[in-house]
């Protein structure tokens, strides 16, 4: 389990449901967009029940381990759909080329995408 610091307060919940949610918030932080999720969590009293976070480009999370000893909270719907939100908003953004052509995509390259080639010298 995870614990969600976040403001003055704090979440507990399922490992899967963090890390969807940290992922979407930063995804939202770098378009400076905001949303707001719905999830599952730990009250202080040990009770399950909803909470409601606000995640905007001014969020600020701290996520720590959370000692657990009943069941992991989970949402497979929650996390598609939070993940599927993140994706929809962390596309390349087009631009448009200096001639006023057509829109061209920019795609981030990771250096871990290619693999080294060494190349010999035409001398052998």
């Amino acid at each position: 389990m995870k614990r969600l610091h976040y403001v003055e307060g704090h979440v507990v919940t399922g490992d899967d449901i963090a890390e969807a949610v940290v992922a979407y918030a930063r995804a939202l932080a770098l378009r400076g967009r905001s949303d707001s999720v719905d999830l599952p969590g730990i009250d202080v009293d040990g009770e399950e029940r909803r909470f409601q976070l606000l995640l905007g480009p001014s969020s600020q999370m701290l996520v720590s381990h959370e000692p657990w000893h009943g069941d992991e909270l989970t949402d497979e719907a929650l996390v598609a759909d939070v993940g599927r939100r993140g994706l929809l908003i962390s596309g390349p953004d087009p631009v448009t080329t200096p001639s006023g052509g057509s829109p061209v995509a920019l795609v981030p390259l990771e250096a871990d995408e290619f693999t080294p080639v060494e190349i010999s010298s035409p001398e052998g």
